[in-house]
């Protein structure tokens, strides 16, 4: 039989099958001969050749749909970060139209400058003289004055305060005194608090490397710094700050709904995890080595949470049965919009448009001083809800039949792993429309948790972990500050002279 021999003992059929499920190259045909030395085994041996073919296309053909629907994702149906769609196509936006016009709304009080009554300085412009000849002397009142008023800063000047502290003998006893130092002055040169906060601000809250922050320092200010006076510096404050996250955490442990997120973060080189846990009111960073439950357990907020985290479907987050769950809205509109667009599938349209109104509903009735949704309300989106599942129930293909030898149970496919979920975790997904303290999604901890990423995306990561840790407490402290007072600058001055920030916890 040529190339074509198979081994003693080995049917053509068995023998293509094997080759099929070993090589996982394509599917294989049969020469006449070999077809017909299957046909003399019997209709048995042909079903079977029959089929592991089938077994073996739709394996294939469900790579191939898994492919492609790789090919399709971007931000707006997966997880992916919108840094990710490199302009591949129109992204497909869940929002949806206000109908307003652009620019400041009506009511809006507008930022727009404003003449002072009292400026720092005047100038007065007169004229010398008129066209013709006559000089106009200081004793000539104005008819008009036309103000125009310029808002500019005046070149910074460097302050050096020198102190002196005197030694004096006291003429009755003899006794030699000597004045002490302002708290805080302890070194023959140092730099005062008010450079340390602004070197601070620039490279923690705005996120400018420690290269360029000493440099602005230089021409700002013509502050002569070192990048490891800086690390300095922010390790001081980092210092601390330690009390005041402390507060914050336990006030976050109490709260009634909490948000929680965690995202890469590069530290020594290496692919380290950032974890936040937020409210309206308070934000902790925490900077550990691991992603999962470990890390969670290590920030200590989840072990003894007994009020509704608010997250994405990551398994971690479930061994955590003190508290209830509730999973992010907009992560579940983009799954489903992921489902629709690989499978070509209705049910995960009509769940999403679901989501948006039952949101929607939630919205107006929050706007219209209602504390609840009425009966009929919750029970006709939790009908609509079913329904949509059990058409998904029709409309999904079920999974593969086991593979004989094979361990664990087959793959159900994206599309079934969705239904699935939205059927085991109603509550936790229409959470929202029952308890309105509950939000719709995991927005917060993802505002969040994004200006982390700015900051590697600005400045790359940190050599050591220290520094990572000294930029989440400060981070911690900054980010609540901006959610109470948003007195920014005051926070970190308060933290550069060992003072608790004012922040209500």
């Amino acid at each position: 039989m040529g190339g074509n021999q198979h081994r003693a003992g080995e049917t053509p059929a068995r023998g293509q099958a094997e080759s099929l499920r070993t090589t996982g190259r394509a599917v294989p045909t049969l020469n006449r001969q070999e077809f017909l030395a299957l046909y003399d085994q019997g209709p048995e041996a042909c079903w079977k050749a029959y089929a592991s073919l089938l077994e073996q296309v739709a394996a294939r053909d469900a790579e191939a749909q898994e492919l492609r629907g790789r090919l399709k994702q971007d931000s707006s149906n997966s997880h992916r970060p919108p840094a990710s769609d490199l302009g591949k196509r129109q992204r497909n936006n869940s929002r949806t139209r206000s109908g307003r016009k652009p620019g400041g709304q009506p009511g809006h009080p507008g930022h727009t400058l404003q003449q002072v009554t009292k400026p720092d300085r005047t100038v007065l412009l007169r004229p010398e003289r008129c066209p013709c000849g006559h000089e106009f002397g200081v004793q000539v009142a104005p008819d008009r004055v036309e103000k125009r008023q310029v808002f500019d800063i005046p070149q910074p000047k460097l302050e050096v305060t020198e102190y002196q502290a005197a030694t004096l003998t006291c003429p009755r006893c003899g006794t030699r005194q000597t004045g002490g130092f302002p708290t805080g002055v302890a070194a023959p040169v140092q730099y005062g608090p008010q450079i340390k906060a602004i070197a601070v601000n620039l490279n923690v809250y705005n996120f400018v490397p420690c290269a360029r922050t000493v440099e602005l320092l230089r021409d700002l200010f013509g502050v002569p710094m070192s990048v490891g006076s800086l690390s300095t510096i922010t390790a001081e404050a980092a210092g601390h700050a330690r009390p005041t996250v402390q507060k914050i955490t336990d006030a976050i442990r109490a709260a009634a709904v909490a948000h929680f997120d965690e995202t890469g973060f590069r530290s020594q080189g290496r692919r380290r995890w950032l974890h936040v846990a937020a409210t309206p009111q308070w934000t902790v960073y925490f900077h550990h080595e691991q992603r999962g439950a470990i890390a969670m357990q290590a920030l200590g907020i989840l072990p003894v949470f007994t009020g509704v985290a608010v997250h994405d479907h990551w398994s971690p987050y479930y061994t955590f049965t003190e508290c209830l769950h509730e999973q992010c809205g907009a992560h579940l509109l983009r799954d489903n919009q992921g489902v629709s667009d690989t499978f070509g599938l209705q049910w995960p349209v009509a769940m999403k448009q679901l989501l948006k109104e039952a949101k929607t509903t939630v919205d107006q009735a929050k706007t219209a001083g209602q504390t609840h949704l009425t009966k009929t309300q919750l029970a006709a989106i939790n009908r609509r809800y079913q329904t949509i599942i059990r058409e998904g129930r029709d409309q999904t293909p079920p999974p593969p039949p086991p593979t004989p030898g094979k361990r664990g149970r087959p793959k159900r496919g994206k599309a079934l792993a969705l239904l699935d979920r939205l059927a085991q975790h109603t509550d936790q997904i229409l959470g929202f429309t029952a308890n309105f303290r509950v939000p719709f999604d995991n927005n917060l901890a993802e505002r969040d948790i994004r200006m982390a990423k700015l900051k590697q995306k600005n400045s790359g990561g940190f050599r050591s972990k220290h520094g990572a840790e000294d930029f989440c407490l400060i981070r911690s402290v900054i980010s609540t500050t901006v959610k109470q007072t948003g007195k920014v600058m005051d926070a970190i001055g308060a933290l550069i002279n060992g003072v608790a920030p004012n922040i209500s916890t």
